[in-house]
């Protein structure tokens, strides 16, 4: 709540309508909002500085985390990482050498520095390909892959793994969860 107030609720009960709001979002998408919210809770740093719009894009990002299997906080990893942009840059090209494919993290570093926690996370996924893919891969090349991103490769796992469970989702479920997005 305190965090909420200091990145745009008003008053606190703005903030508890915000709160209840991240809940009930929480709960359309499948994930515990108890989780969310503790994790939003660890990461009052991280919320600070990505928060727009009173920090709802923080809240999302903290929900689609948690169905990527992933903490908040890997998110903000993923996001420091690409925004030290010397050693990114570096670390993409030596995955590149391994994987044998260009890799266009760029727009998850414009992702990452606008504050689209939720499209950072999509764009990851994206470069990294499908879950057959990335099974596919060496043991050097996850390495150097989860590297690049700056997570480690169990991470890197879980997102992929998770991510592909999510692709699975009739079409119901992700209308109902897009309806839900929209009218918070």
């Amino acid at each position: 709540m305190v965090a909420m107030k200091a990145t745009g609720a008003a008053s606190e009960e703005a903030a508890f309508q915000m709160a209840k709001s991240v809940g009930s979002l929480a709960q359309a998408e499948g994930v515990a909002p108890g989780q969310v919210m503790q994790d939003l809770a660890q990461n009052t740093e991280a919320f600070a500085s990505f928060a727009k719009d009173g920090g709802m894009n923080v809240a999302k990002a903290a929900i689609q985390a948690k169905k990527l299997g992933i903490n908040f906080d890997t998110s903000v990893k993923i996001a420091d990482n690409l925004l030290n942009f010397e050693s990114s840059i570096q670390q993409q090209m030596e995955a590149e050498i391994l994987l044998g494919k260009q890799l266009n993290l760029d727009k998850a570093r414009q992702m990452a520095l606008s504050g689209d926690m939720v499209g950072l996370q999509k764009e990851i996924l994206r470069n990294v390909g499908s879950e057959a893919e990335f099974n596919q891969m060496n043991v050097l090349q996850r390495r150097a892959l989860a590297q690049s991103i700056g997570v480690s490769v169990t991470e890197l796992s879980k997102m992929v793994a998770n991510q592909s469970n999510l692709n699975k989702q009739t079409k119901a479920q992700k209308e109902s969860a897009a309806f839900m997005a929209h009218i918070m």
